[in-house]
């Protein structure tokens, strides 16, 4: 099972996706898979997506634009991760995000 499932709901994106993409791959948390949902895009997405040559990027598309829930929720349903976090197609993280947020969930005692 991966660590974590990094989402990354998309529409029109094609000139920014790229900077969310590597930030996630940046990650001192190397156990993911990041799986970007385009979201029906009719720009060049999709071609910025699938050029990146990485085995930890997955991509799916939408045929028509369903919404920003919708994108989200179909990444869900292809998670493979013991945890999921949302990355905006127009953000960034910095490098240590991921392990700060997996150190503080784990920090916390089971109710």
């Amino acid at each position: 099972m991966v660590r974590v499932s990094v989402i990354i709901p998309t529409y029109n994106r094609g000139d920014v996706v790229k900077r969310a993409i590597r930030s996630a791959l940046a990650q001192t948390v190397q156990d993911l898979e990041i799986i970007v949902v385009d979201d029906g895009s009719t720009d060049n997405t999709g071609e910025v997506v699938t050029a990146i040559d990485d085995s930890h990027v997955t991509y799916i598309r939408h045929d028509d634009n369903r919404g920003g829930s919708a994108a989200r929720n179909t990444g869900i349903d292809y998670a493979e991760g013991e945890y999921i976090a949302f990355l905006d197609s127009d953000d960034s993280w910095e490098q240590t995000k991921l392990k700060k947020q997996i150190s503080r969930i784990e920090s916390k005692p089971s109710e």
